[in-house]
């Protein structure tokens, strides 16, 4: 009984299933296929050069001449090394003017301490007014400060000398022949010297975007002139050019890869680190937008083979959020508006709908309002 109950099920659903089919609508010359959100990716590909991660520029503090430089562009060099030695008859007029400076400056500080200690002493036992006694006071805390400054002055000049058997921190306003003796020094210790502010890579300076203007041995230099740049390559930034329609599909943040012919086994993965809102327009009037990726971390090995100026490729792998995509085919245009056909699921009849249309790709078409997930709609079949 239970067996025939069953195939009575079977015959009735079978039948149920027929009717549905039979009303299935044909389609001359297509086919009915079903919506979903679907996501798509777009690999972008850019040319640019290997620069530093990080980077300090070294400038001429005076004008003058180059006379030594120890280390060559491209080299690696440590903190506080000496790069560049300059001679400057402007720097020698500058350290004389500080030292008769900082003597002075140390000479009236110990004349108005020692009117404070005495002034102490007389207000003390009532001998001089408070007025009197404050005046000593503000002499004693101004000379101080003017101190102070002339040493900072004379420090910062020091630093970027060689001079050696004079303490010329104890030197006083009576010491004249001491002072005669730091006021002429040998020849080398007159020099300037540039120390490096960082350990990296020593760099020749830009000239322009594809150009470098080196220092040698012998050149003048004017103050502020660029010297030289320290570059961090403990990790790299590479410049690329994005036009128009792309630019505002990069984040920051965004990962990326970089490859080089230079470093064929290397695959640098890092972010984007800064994208330009601001056009550059080139000489052909097609506006580009520069943005900067960045490589944060390389390896001892990546760091000897990887070096600034090489040639390095920029991949960036663009991932759109999952939206309905539908075969361009299936658009029907009238009148300015944009149709779909449609199979209504109720009365099992195809009709025409009205969509808003976003991205498009060669094959396919973005629909941003009009379908939902699940509709069925016409897609014509191809020749």
């Amino acid at each position: 009984m239970n067996f025939e109950i069953k195939k009575q099920f079977a015959v009735i659903l079978l039948s149920l299933m027929l009717t549905a089919c039979s009303h299935e609508p044909k389609i001359k010359n297509g086919h009915l296929e079903t919506v979903a959100p679907t996501s798509s990716s777009n690999t972008l590909f850019y040319s640019g050069t290997i620069q530093p991660l990080r980077s300090l520029v070294l400038t001429s503090p005076v004008d003058g001449v180059v006379v030594e430089m120890p280390a060559q562009y491209g080299e690696e060099v440590e903190s506080g090394q000496m790069v560049f030695m300059l001679s400057s008859a402007k720097f020698l007029s500058d350290y004389k003017s500080a030292l008769m400076q900082y003597i002075k400056a140390k000479s009236d500080f110990n004349t108005s301490k020692a009117q404070l200690s005495e002034g102490e002493f007389l207000h003390k036992n009532l001998l001089i007014s408070d007025d009197d006694f404050k005046m000593k006071q503000a002499g004693y805390y101004s000379n101080r400060l003017v101190l102070l400054q002339a040493k900072d002055a004379l420090e910062n000049l020091l630093q970027q000398m060689d001079i050696k058997g004079i303490d010329l921190y104890n030197l006083s306003i009576s010491d004249v022949d001491k002072i005669d003796k730091a006021m002429h020094l040998q020849k080398k210790s007159e020099n300037l010297r540039i120390l490096s502010p960082a350990a990296g890579v020593l760099l020749a300076p830009a000239k322009s975007e594809d150009d470098t203007k080196k220092v040698a041995k012998g050149d003048q230099v004017k103050q502020g002139d660029v010297l030289a740049v320290i570059g961090d390559m403990g990790g790299i930034t590479v410049r690329i050019k994005v036009n128009e329609l792309t630019v505002n599909q990069l984040k920051d943040g965004q990962k990326i890869k970089v490859t080089g012919i230079a470093f064929p086994d290397d695959v640098l993965e890092g972010v984007i680190s800064r994208v330009d809102r601001q056009a550059d327009s080139s000489g052909s009037g097609i506006p580009s937008f520069v943005a900067e990726v960045s490589v944060p971390t390389l390896t001892k090995a990546q760091q000897k083979v990887i070096h600034v100026g090489m040639s390095a490729k920029v991949e960036i792998n663009l991932n759109d959020d999952a939206r309905m995509m539908i075969p361009a085919t299936a658009i029907v245009e009238k009148d300015g508006a944009t149709y779909v056909k449609k199979l209504d699921e109720k009365s099992r009849k195809i009709k025409e709908v009205l969509v808003r249309t976003g991205k498009t790709t060669p094959d396919s078409v973005a629909i941003i309002a009009g379908l939902n997930k699940g509709d069925r709609i016409v897609v014509p079949d191809q020749a």
